[in-house]
């Protein structure tokens, strides 16, 4: 067949045509692999892009919590509660106490204390008040990026100081760090630029706005950056090599760089859509060598990255358990027993089973803490967590929930099971030789246990959400005595703390004990005997609207929250204010009441040195009780015996409520004996029982002492205390307490034969 006319034309014709051809070939070739790098490129930016926007997310938020931890951790520091409650060394405490501690730190900007109110505890000095930064009053306790005048961001950070061991709050600690240096001297960057990290704006923002607000650039990828040049040179190359071999480099194009880039990018795309998938290297051999390095390179990172999120995972890990971890102890802390409390709520309703919970406590542990010192009191918390662990069955953990409170939660046991483990517990710990780190007494520790059986259904409890609550309930009904001190949680127990329903009356008692707000003293006068003479017993009462909250009330509340020596110290200055007004009769005197833990307090003489001056018109008497007395024999003497020599005088308050009163009486650093209210009813038992009382009241008259019966209501009774020896008495027959110090009915005095 012969063609037709107009295909018949030179070779030079077809060789141009072809020439097109084969460029316009060559160039499509050309726009594809510039299209596939371009993506290769624009992926590993991304990738980058993505990898340094996650680091800057995790090293801003690992900085933000260290910086917190460390707050807490000063706000967790006695000396800076002390400072709080009284700051008169604040500065000193300041410059050689606080910036010589761990808790501070070089790359503060700025430190600053506040009280309860948001006010600086302490004006600054005056050479500081240029420099400082953070307000003199707290308006918004909320933690935010604020800007000098210079445009630089600073991070204020505030945090709320409480009382140990309970929820008041005692002030606020401020601190004020220049955020990128901060950021930068606190972690090290691996995909971000640390140069090109800044803020944006210049108005104060939240911490929540804080990473959309961060500009920064991740560091360039220099394997990516060559390849992109790499490419660029070799397409400007084929270019210029298109006149000369315009088939043949369309022939080794696809060898030589479409196949092994659509390879890599089929590879690439894998990686990237499996990151945690492990692949094997491309078996495809390329013939130039940046190929091949570029395929073993992206195989190399890709395993060198998951090395990467293998060891931050470990490194969360460990950081996840470490939080859940008691920092003094080494067992589970609070956070760990939230967790499997609620567990166990939630797997209870699926499968319910028998639950004990078991609530440790040691008494009078604050009184201990300060008596001894931090340092002893941290042995006592670890040896008791230790020992609490050694002696449990491996499968139950111990949690430390609280200062001094430990909790272990039993499943599938008895409630008989789970008393004789408590019982190891106790036993354990009242075995334990403290005397080896320095503590004299015996230590004694409460153990209250609740438990649910879904089985029995008159079980106390119906609800195991209830029991935490009764644990901490039977818990100190255990501390309230001294020979049972495990006790499992009775209905009844509810009825004993019926005060602690009413959160009014707790808000109410714990202001006055704070403030004095509301504090109203009533006196009973104590007559004497021989020649009339009175004073009288401070007695607290509380006003609670047009109604009084009474002793039984406010000691409720007051054992629970641990206030014993919060409400001693404040009824000692409301005695002081009523002597200060002369609302006290002159001749007379005031009897005060302190418990064993103010006894034990360092600054316990400190407490009654303003009463010094009235002693030369006022006879003043310190109550105590005896268990305190014997319990701490050594340290009362010497606290009290200086006491007497200022012109004090000391009464033992009930008398024969103890065991061993009489056997400790002849060391007793004491001027009066108060019998306890049920010693002067016994005088109007049978003979055998007032012989006994007769024969007691005889032997402390004989030993020197003052001898005051209480609970003295009629005249027979008074006869009987006046023929048992006492040489005071008081009582209903006298007077009930009154705000006013006064006696309704004196008794006569007897005469001198």
């Amino acid at each position: 067949m012969r063609p037709v006319s107009y295909l018949v034309q030179p070779v030079k014709v077809y060789f141009i045509a072809f020439l097109l051809v084969g460029v316009l070939f060559l160039l499509l070739l050309v726009g594809k692999l510039y299209h596939d790098s371009l993506t290769v490129q624009e992926v590993m930016q991304d990738k980058a892009q993505k990898q340094a926007q996650e680091e800057l997310d995790l090293k801003l938020e690992e900085t933000l919590i260290n910086l917190t931890s460390r707050i807490l951790d000063l706000s967790d520091w006695d000396e800076l509660r002390q400072q709080i409650n009284d700051p008169i060394y604040y500065y000193y405490w300041y410059e050689d106490r606080l910036k010589e501690s761990p808790y501070y730190k070089a790359t503060y900007a700025q430190l600053e204390i506040y009280n309860q109110n948001r006010w600086l505890l302490m004006p600054p000095l005056l050479e500081k008040e240029a420099e400082i930064d953070l307000p003199l009053q707290i308006m918004d306790v909320t933690s935010k990026v604020v800007f000098s005048t210079e445009k630089q961001p600073y991070l204020h950070i505030f945090e709320p100081v409480f009382e140990r061991d309970s929820e008041s709050l005692l002030g606020y600690i401020g601190v004020s760090v220049e955020l990128i240096p901060y950021l930068l001297s606190e972690n090290d960057f691996k995909y971000v630029n640390p140069q090109t990290i800044t803020l944006l704006g210049s108005e104060p923002i939240s911490l929540s706005e804080l990473p959309s607000q961060l500009s920064f650039e991740p560091v360039k990828n220099t394997v990516s950056s060559t390849l992109w040049q790499l490419i660029n040179d070799f397409i400007l190359q084929v270019i210029l090599l298109l006149l000369f071999a315009t088939v043949f480099m369309g022939l080794t194009f696809q060898t030589l760089f479409s196949r092994p880039i659509q390879t890599l990018s089929k590879y690439l795309h894998k990686l990237k859509q499996n990151p945690e998938e492990t692949f094997h290297e491309p078996s495809e051999t390329f013939f130039l060598r940046e190929f091949e390095e570029l395929k073993h390179s992206m195989h190399i990172y890709h395993r060198d990255l998951q090395a990467a999120q293998k060891a931050l995972n470990t490194q969360y890990q460990i950081v996840w358990d470490q939080a859940r971890r008691d920092v003094l102890t080494n067992i589970h802390n609070r956070r760990a027993f939230d967790e499997a409390w609620n567990k166990l709520l939630t797997t209870y309703e699926q499968q319910p089973q028998q639950v004990a919970f078991i609530l440790f406590d040691c008494d009078f542990f604050k009184a201990l803490n300060d008596t001894y010192g931090h340092e002893i009191g941290d042995d006592v918390i670890r040896i008791s967590a230790k020992t609490i662990q050694e002696a449990l069955p491996l499968e139950y953990p111990v949690f430390r929930i609280g200062g001094d409170e430990f909790a272990v939660i039993i499943q599938n046991k008895t409630l008989e099971q789970s008393i004789s483990i408590a019982q190891i517990c106790l036993h354990a710990l009242q075995n334990y030789n403290f005397i080896g780190i320095g503590i004299k007494e015996k230590l004694s520790f409460s153990i209250g246990i609740s438990h649910i059986d879904p089985n029995k259904k008159n079980s106390l409890s119906n609800n195991i959400a209830n029991l935490p609550r009764q644990a901490d309930i039977a818990m100190y009904k255990a501390k309230q005595s001294h020979q049972h001190k495990i006790q499992c949680y009775q209905t009844q127990f509810e009825q004993e703390s019926l005060s602690l329903v009413s959160n009014e009356i707790i808000s109410t008692i714990i202001e006055a004990i704070h403030t004095g707000h509301n504090m109203k003293m009533h006196y009973q006068a104590i007559q004497s005997v021989s020649d009339g003479a009175l004073y009288y017993e401070a007695l607290i009462r509380i006003q609670n609207g047009n109604d009084l909250i009474y002793p039984n009330d406010i000691f409720s509340v007051v054992e629970r929250r641990r206030l014993e020596v919060e409400i001693d110290t404040q009824i000692i200055q409301q005695i002081l204010i009523a002597f200060s007004e002369n609302k006290i009769p002159t001749g007379t005197g005031v009897s005060i009441n302190v418990s064993g833990k103010t006894l034990l307090q360092p600054n316990f003489i400190g407490l009654f040195e303003a009463f010094i001056p009235y002693l030369k018109d006022y006879k003043i008497v310190i109550e105590i009780i005896e268990n305190t007395l014997i319990d701490h024999m050594e340290y009362a003497k010497s606290v009290l015996n200086e006491l007497r020599k200022q012109g004090f005088l000391i009464a033992l308050d009930d008398f024969g409520s103890g065991y061993s009163s009489i056997r400790y009486l002849a060391q007793m650093p004491v001027d009066i004996i108060k019998f306890d209210m049920s010693m002067t009813r016994a005088l109007q038992a049978d003979e055998k029982t007032k012989n006994i009382i007769q024969s007691t009241a005889e032997m402390v008259r004989r030993s020197g002492y003052d001898l005051v019966l209480e609970g003295i209501e009629d005249t027979d009774l008074l006869e009987k205390a006046k023929q048992a020896g006492a040489t005071h008495i008081q009582g209903y027959l006298l007077g009930k307490p009154n705000p006013v110090p006064h006696i309704s009915n004196p008794m006569q005095p007897c005469q001198s034969p």
